[in-house]
């Protein structure tokens, strides 16, 4: 027999039945600094600064741009400046503003004022080039926000043909809105100017008016953001529907607007700091240069890189916003299609089919 007695029971111990768990820190279940500062995750968007391939396709788009906007230039009889006048830093400022509805025309005219009268072949035009281009940053910026590796090139452009159609109704849906209450606008408006005898109309017409009014102010103010977010949505997910991408669009911007704000700072400065750094770089290149147009181009590529890293800080920001609205983890992104298995012939079936 051994002397030892036999431990006793935790659970028929009154003590440590009762016993309190011992207190966890305040940090005790924060893994890493990216739960407590989610838009550290951003920074890892500008590896895109540093992306010869991505960056080579944009300069090589904005080039098609710039030149096919030239045509229309000449078409339209005005006269452009080479190196300037040319509203690229924001490249698809039509459809960030308010969808491809109106632009802010980037030709000059002769005597070196911007031209008022907008052309709807230049906005077609932007609207043809760069929307693809825009999905593809989306993509890229919201994979590297959720820690992805950058995808391949022909693997991205695929999944990029295979939802335009949906970018487009994502772009004009929020214009078709807005059509009707325009028209009422419209009507309303000429009824109550048009003569003093009707001027009683005014009353008639004001609350009606004011509530479309609203309305419109909403759907187009909201689009500048709802827009980019709802290209971001088509992009990162496996099965879209365009209404509802638009919908998590609008979402995002009206229930999140203080953290989009929020996430917008970071995502500035770290644009700043990403072109600046590059300018700098290119300011020293140029000074060794001779030839202007190498020296342009110099110059001009702090913002290509500028347009790419910005538009997808506005993937990254979305997949931010999509987790503080909806729940979902960041690190929930569909990677793409999967690839099809092999079918590889069993050596059992072979052989026995063959004895």
């Amino acid at each position: 027999m051994s002397d030892t007695a036999p431990d006793p029971d935790p659970a028929t111990d009154p003590v440590q039945s009762y016993a309190r768990p011992p207190e966890q820190p305040l940090f005790a279940r924060v893994r890493t600094w990216t739960d407590v500062m989610p838009w550290l995750r951003l920074v890892n968007v500008a590896r895109l600064a540093g992306a010869p391939v991505w960056l080579l396709l944009v300069a090589v788009v904005d080039v098609v741009w710039r030149f096919g906007l030239s045509r229309i230039a000449m078409h339209h009889h005005a006269q452009m400046e080479a190196t300037e006048g040319w509203r690229t830093t924001a490249s698809l400022g039509d459809l960030v503003s308010v969808g491809p509805w109106s632009l802010l025309d980037p030709l000059r005219a002769p005597d070196g004022s911007f031209l008022r009268q907008p052309f709807w072949e230049a906005t077609l035009w932007t609207i043809v080039v760069w929307t693809p281009v825009a999905m593809v940053l989306l993509r890229l910026g919201v994979l590297l926000t959720a820690g992805r590796d950058l995808p391949g090139f022909v693997e991205t452009w695929k999944i990029i043909g295979k939802r335009l159609k949906s970018a487009v109704v994502i772009s004009v849906l929020p214009a078709v809105c807005a059509l009707p209450l325009l028209l009422f606008l419209w009507f309303a408006d000429g009824i109550a100017t048009a003569e003093r005898a009707f001027s009683e109309w005014s009353y008639v017409f004001a609350p009606l008016a004011i509530a479309a009014g609203l309305v419109i102010g909403l759907l187009l103010a909201g689009a500048k953001a709802a827009i980019p977010f709802g290209l971001a949505a088509l992009v990162s997910q496996e099965k879209v529907d365009a209404m509802d991408c638009l919908s998590r669009g609008y979402e995002v911007t009206f229930r999140r607007l203080p953290q989009l704000v929020l996430l917008a700072v970071p995502a500035l400065v770290l644009l700043m700091i990403v072109v600046g750094a590059w300018h700098l770089v290119g300011l020293t290149a140029a000074s060794t240069m001779r030839n202007p147009v190498w020296t342009e181009f110099v110059f001009r590529f702090p913002t290509i890189v500028g347009m790419t890293v910005g538009w997808a800080l506005v993937g990254g920001v979305y997949l931010l916003l999509r987790q503080s609205a909806g729940g979902q983890e960041v690190e929930d992104v569909w990677d793409g299609p999967k690839a099809k298995s092999l079918k590889i012939p069993s050596v059992k079936r072979e052989a026995n089919a063959n004895p």
